[in-house]
C-alpha cells in the first residue's frame, strides 16, 4: 500500500485561483491523498468551490475555522487533523506538477528521507508561460554530494540554508514534526521560517528531486508574501523563535556557523529590501537592534569567507559599522541618475530611461544634460519618445552651454547636486532592474568608495615601477566583488555611484578637460578618484554590456583604436603627478594595505605575471586542442577510408542492379513474345 500524504491548503478569498489549484492536486498521478483544504472564513465564493470539490471527491476534507493568524495559523489547523504519512504544504493560488507527488514521495521512499526537496517556477500576472526557474535547495553544494540522503552530520556549516525556506518546495514525514512539536508561527509574514529550519536541523535524513515540480504565483493581493512590507519585526520574532529551539540542541555547537548564517541573512535581507521608510519609530527601533545583534558574541566576528553571499556581508558591515544616526545620515542622502547624449543617440536614449524607471530602486532624479549648440531647436528638435518620457516624470532634461562631450554625464550635475549620490549611466546600454539597488547597499557598506558595475584592473609592472598602457590592463575583472580597491577601475557609463566629495577638486577643470581627457570621461574620474585616495568597489560578478543604440560612432572605438586611452592617461597622469609627487600613481595602486591580494594570482597582480599565468594556461589549452585535433583528424582519415571503400561497393552494386534489371527486362520481353506464338495458344489448351 503506498503511504498516505496530506496535502494541507490554506484559503482565503481565492476563487479566482482555487479550481486550478485543487485540481492540480486531485489530478496527481499519485492517488492515495487526503487533500484537507482549510477556509480561513473567506468572504468570497471559495468555500462554496471546496463543497463542490468535497461532493465530488472523498478524499477532499473541509475545514472552516475562524479567521486570524494568516496562513501560519490555517497550516497548522490542518496539521492538527493530518493522518498521512507525509504532509505537503500547498498556497491556494498555486499549480502543481502532476507527478510532483509520486516523485517527491518515491524519493522519500527510495531512500528514507524525513525531508524531500524539490524545485520549481515562479510566474506573474497568471502567465504561465513567462515561467522563472526557482531553486528549492542550493544545487551548487549538493550537486557534489556522494550520497543518496545528507544532514547535519554532513554540512554542519551549512544545514539550515540548503533547502529555500519556503513551505512549496518540499514533503516531510509528519512523524518528524510531531515528535519534535515543529509548528508555524503564527505571524502574518516569515511565519514559515521556524518550521522549515527545524525540519532541517532535527532530520535524520534529507533528499533532492532535481525536477521542477510546482508553479508559485507572485503578486496575488491575498497571498501571505504579499503583504511582507513593513513587517520588519516579524522576522525578528522568528528568528529569535528558530533560535530559541535550536540552542537547545545537543548538537547546536556544530550547527552554530550556519545558525549564524540564518540570523545574518535574514535580518539583513529584511534591512536592505524592506526599511524604505528609515526615519519611521519602526524602521529605528529594528535597525538598532539589528545593530546590537551584530555586535554580540555570536555575530560580532563573522568573516566574509564564513557568509556564503557578497551582498550579505556588504549589508552586515554597514549595519554593523554604523549606528542608527550614522546610517540615518548616509540614507538621507538622494540618488540622481545622470547621463547625457548627442544627437547621433537622440533616438535611442529614451529605452535607457525608460530602463532606469523600471529599476526596482527608484533614484530621487533623472537628469539629461543636452548641449545647445548640439541642439538649437531646444525640445522641438528632440523625438517624442524622449518628450514621453519627460511628460511621464521620468526624465529632467537640462541645458548646458559647453559640450564637455561625455563628461557631461557627472560634471554638471556633481556641481548642481553636490551633496547627492551620483549615478552615471550611459546612453547606449540597457542595465540590470537591480542596478541601483546593488549600487545603493555597496555605497551603505563603503560609504568612503566608488561603487561600479564594471570594473578594470589597473595593470602594473613591478620591474619598472610603472603603470602599463591602458590596452593591457585586465578587463570586466569580476572575480572579487564588494572589495575596495585603489586599482580597481571603473568604467563609469556601465553604471557607477559617486558619493560626496570622493573626487579630487580638479575634477571640475574644464580647460584640462578639453585639452587632456575630452574623449575619455572615465579616465579623467578614475585618476580624479586616486589623486583623493579613493578606492573603488565592484558590485556584481555578471554584468554583461546590453547595448540599445548603434555602435559605429561609439568613443570607445576612437579610443581604443587609435590609442587615444593611453594618450589621455598619460597626459592626465602627468598633469596631476606635477602636484602629487612623480610616481604617485603608481604607488598608490599597488600601496601594501589594498584590500586585495596583490601577490595570489589572478588576483590584483602585476601584468607581466597576470600575462605568464594566462599563457601557460593557454598552452594547456592550446596543447589540448590539437591533441583533439589529431584524434579528430585519425577519425577524418578513417571515415574517409571507409566512405571510399563503401562507394566502391556501392558502384559494383549499383552496377549488379543495373545487369539485373537489364535482364528482368529482357525476359519480361520474351515471355510477352512468347505468349503470343501459335504454339504458346495450343499447349494451353493442352494444359
Amino acid at each position: 500500500m503506498e503511504p498516505l500524504v496530506s496535502v494541507i491548503i490554506p484559503v482565503y478569498n481565492t476563487q479566482r485561483y482555487l479550481e486550478e489549484a485543487v485540481s492540480s492536486i486531485l489530478n496527481q498521478k499519485y492517488k492515495n491523498l487526503e487533500v484537507i483544504c482549510v477556509d480561513d472564513e473567506s468572504t468570497d465564493s471559495s468555500p462554496a468551490i471546496l463543497a463542490g470539490f468535497a461532493k465530488k471527491d472523498s478524499r477532499v476534507r473541509v475545514f472552516r475555522k475562524k479567521n486570524g493568524g494568516g496562513g501560519s495559523s490555517a497550516r497548522n489547523f490542518g496539521l492538527d487533523r493530518a493522518t498521512g504519512e507525509y504532509l505537503y504544504f500547498f498556497d491556494s493560488d498555486d499549480v502543481a506538477s502532476p507527478s510532483l507527488i509520486q516523485k517527491a514521495v518515491g524519493r522519500a521512499v527510495e531512500t528514507g528521507a524525513d525531508v524531500v526537496a524539490f524545485n520549481g517556477f515562479t510566474f506573474k500576472n497568471d502567465d504561465l508561460s513567462a515561467k522563472q526557474f526557482k531553486d528549492g535547495y542550493n544545487r551548487a553544494v549538493l550537486n557534489n554530494i556522494k550520497t543518496d540522503t545528507f544532514s547535519y552530520r554532513d554540512f554542519p556549516a551549512r544545514i539550515l540554508e540548503l533547502v529555500n525556506i519556503v513551505p512549496w518546495n518540499k514533503i516531510v514525514r509528519r512523524s518528524l514534526v510531531a515528535d519534535n512539536s515543529i509548528r508555524f508561527d503564527e505571524l502574518s509574514s516569515t511565519d514559515d521560517l521556524t518550521f522549515s529550519v527545524l525540519c532541517m536541523a532535527y532530520a535524520d535524513k534529507v533528499a533532492v528531486v532535481e525536477d521542477r515540480l510546482i508553479y508559485y504565483r507572485l503578486g496575488h493581493s491575498g497571498t501571505i508574501t504579499s503583504t511582507m512590507k513593513n513587517k520588519l519585526f516579524n522576522v525578528k520574532k522568528a528568528l529569535e523563535s528558530a533560535e530559541s529551539r535550536l540552542r537547545r540542541l545537543p548538537y547546536y555547537d556544530e550547527i552554530a556557523l550556519s545558525a549564524a548564517n540564518l540570523y545574518i541573512n535574514n535580518y539583513s535581507f529584511i534591512f536592505a529590501n524592506y526599511t524604505y521608510d528609515f526615519e519611521s519609530e519602526q524602521c529605528r527601533e529594528y535597525y538598532e537592534f539589528i545593530h546590537e545583534r551584530f555586535l554580540q558574541p555570536d555575530l560580532c566576528n563573522i568573516e566574509k569567507k564564513q557568509l556564503n553571499n557578497a551582498y550579505t556581508y556588504a549589508a552586515y558591515t554597514a549595519v554593523k559599522s554604523h549606528t542608527y544616526e550614522q546610517m540615518l545620515a548616509l540614507r538621507s542622502r538622494d540618488i540622481t541618475v545622470s547621463l547625457t547624449t548627442y544627437p547621433g543617440r537622440i533616438a535611442y536614449v529614451h529605452s535607457v530611461i525608460e530602463n532606469i524607471a523600471r529599476q526596482t530602486m527608484k533614484p530621487a532624479r533623472v537628469l539629461l544634460w543636452l548641449a545647445r549648440e548640439q541642439f538649437p531647436g531646444g525640445e522641438e528638435s528632440l523625438p517624442q519618445s524622449l518628450l514621453d518620457c519627460k511628460s511621464r516624470g521620468e526624465v529632467q532634461i537640462k541645458w548646458c552651454a559647453d559640450d564637455l562631450r561625455s563628461h557631461k554625464k557627472y560634471y554638471y550635475t556633481m556641481l548642481e547636486y553636490p551633496e547627492d549620490l551620483i549615478i552615471t549611466v550611459d546612453d547606449d546600454l540597457i542595465y540590470p532592474d537591480d542596478m541601483i539597488h546593488k549600487l545603493y547597499q555597496s555605497y551603505l557598506a563603503y560609504p568612503g568608495c566608488i561603487s561600479a558595475m564594471r570594473t578594470h584592473i589597473v595593470g602594473v609592472d613591478r620591474d619598472s615601477r610603472t603603470i602599463l598602457d591602458y590596452s593591457r590592463w585586465i578587463k570586466e575583472f569580476d572575480r572579487d566583488i564588494l572589495v575596495p580597491s585603489t586599482q580597481l577601475f571603473a568604467t563609469t557609463g556601465a553604471g557607477t555611484l559617486f558619493p560626496p566629495h570622493v573626487l579630487d577638486e580638479r575634477v571640475f577643470d574644464k580647460e584640462n578637460i578639453k585639452n587632456l581627457c575630452p574623449l575619455a570621461d572615465d579616465i579623467w574620474i578614475n585618476l580624479m578618484a586616486l589623486a583623493k585616495g579613493t578606492e573603488t568597489v565592484c558590485v556584481t560578478g555578471s554584468f554583461h554590456l546590453n547595448y540599445c543604440a548603434p555602435q559605429e560612432d561609439s568613443l570607445f572605438w576612437v579610443n581604443v583604436n587609435a590609442n587615444k586611452n593611453e594618450e589621455q592617461y598619460e597626459a592626465v597622469t602627468a598633469m596631476l603627478e606635477k602636484s602629487l609627487g612623480s610616481g604617485y600613481f603608481y604607488s598608490i595602486v599597488t600601496k601594501s594595505d589594498n584590500a586585495l591580494d596583490l601577490s595570489n594570482p589572478p588576483a590584483l597582480i602585476d601584468y607581466a605575471e597576470h600575462l605568464r599565468t594566462v599563457i601557460r594556461s593557454l598552452d594547456k589549452k592550446l596543447q589540448k586542442t590539437y591533441d583533439e585535433k589529431s584524434e579528430i583528424n585519425a577519425k577524418l582519415q578513417k571515415t574517409y577510408a571507409e566512405k571510399f571503400e563503401r562507394g566502391v561497393e556501392i558502384k559494383k552494386l549499383r552496377a549488379q542492379l543495373a545487369a539485373a534489371k537489364k535482364r528482368k527486362g529482357f525476359f519480361a520481353r520474351l515471355k510477352r513474345f512468347i505468349k503470343k506464338t501459335p504454339l504458346y495458344s495450343v499447349l494451353k489448351k493442352l494444359r
